[in-house]
């Protein structure tokens, strides 16, 4: 296999690079972290309502058509599934149904993310999900013959997509589930998400999120390196809206700002958009003030401790916009900065984090 892998080991974070053609990089990915996936696959949260879910008459159509759009629509990120499946030595449909598991009927959940954007300044994003994720996230720099690099942080099993990114066309990008009551008969939210990563400037992403409709959906906070614009688009069951920042910052947690869709709002939700709704920032906000926003607990800020409830804030991630540079700070790590240039470049071979 033509593929080239790399581990290297941050202070509380595994950051790994693979270069090569497109699907054996997906296969080598399935291979290299097989034991992650399926561990990650049997012990998420949802998996065993999601199992039960398929076996329904309901379930078993309402995935036919699911499966069948996302393939149509969206085969070049169905084969990358399909790929990490195999090397997995997994079911096609077992990872392809964690993949749909924000796209299906759901279950009562107070997973979420928060996102803080300031245009000309900064991309922040905290990923939260169940505490017993803590440690098992990656940072994945993957580049793909063709493609432009793409650094994420990464869900052993999901498509690289459903968190946070890198891109090398300039494009930083924040993801917040929205839970919505009722989504469509589309495709798959997590392979529109990766569809985004092709787009080459802001407005072309734009353009993607409103004309490819997704089952579920997220929030996605864009920020465009070479201009420091930063737009707000929410994208969820087959509906679309814009928001681009004036002077002043964005945030968004995991209920609508800007739809009006029946939807599953949390009380944790709630309480994390009041906080960055009354946030009274310096003048002039650096680094330091985003990563205290979203790393502090409650009510200063919008981190989530472990043992608060079922979900966690497993790792903060901070895109410089004037400096480019970016910063990672894992849950028990230590912070790590670096250029985008070198986070696209993938994992350091030998060098030491810089706080």
């Amino acid at each position: 296999m033509s593929v080239a892998v790399t581990v290297a080991e941050l202070d509380g974070l595994r950051w790994a690079g693979l270069c090569g053609p497109r699907l054996e990089v997906f296969r080598a990915l399935g291979e290299r972290f097989r034991a992650e996936i399926t561990e990650a696959v049997h012990t998420l949260p949802e998996w065993p309502a999601l199992n039960d879910y398929a076996r329904t008459d309901q379930g078993l159509v309402r995935l036919s058509r699911l499966s069948a759009l996302t393939r149509t629509r969206h085969p070049q990120e169905y084969a990358e599934l399909r790929a990490m499946a195999t090397g997995a030595n997994l079911p096609e449909q077992t990872l392809l149904l964690v993949n749909l598991r924000g796209d299906l009927p759901p279950p009562s959940t107070t997973a979420g993310c928060s996102d803080l954007a300031w245009p000309g300044r900064a991309l922040a994003h905290n990923e939260d999900g169940g505490a017993g994720l803590i440690g098992r996230l990656l940072l994945l720099t993957l580049h793909c013959d063709g493609d432009v690099p793409v650094t994420a942080l990464w869900y052993p099993g999901m498509l690289p997509s459903n968190a946070f990114a890198l891109t090398g066309h300039g494009l930083a990008v924040g993801l917040d589930h929205l839970p919505v009551a009722e989504p469509a008969i589309a495709p798959g939210r997590h392979f529109v998400a990766r569809a985004l990563h092709r787009a080459r400037d802001l407005d072309e992403a734009i353009r993607l999120l409103t004309t490819l409709p997704s089952a579920g959906g997220f929030a996605y906070n864009l920020a465009e390196l070479s201009t420091g614009r930063v737009v707000q688009v929410e994208a969820v069951a087959g509906a679309s809206a814009v928001q681009e920042a004036g002077a002043e910052p964005l945030w968004h947690t995991n209920h609508l700002r800007h739809l009006t869709l029946p939807e599953l709002v949390t009380l944790s939700s709630r309480e994390r958009a009041k906080v960055l709704d009354s946030l009274d920032p310096p003048a002039e906000p650096g680094i330091d003030w985003f990563l205290d926003v979203l790393t502090s607990a409650h009510p200063r800020g919008v981190g989530r401790p472990p043992g608060a409830d079922d979900s966690a804030t497993l790792c903060t991630c901070v895109v410089d916009l004037a400096a480019a540079e970016f910063t990672v700070l894992p849950r028990g790590g230590t912070r790590f900065t670096c250029s985008v240039a070198d986070a696209l470049a993938g994992p350091p071979a030998g060098s030491a984090p810089r706080g």
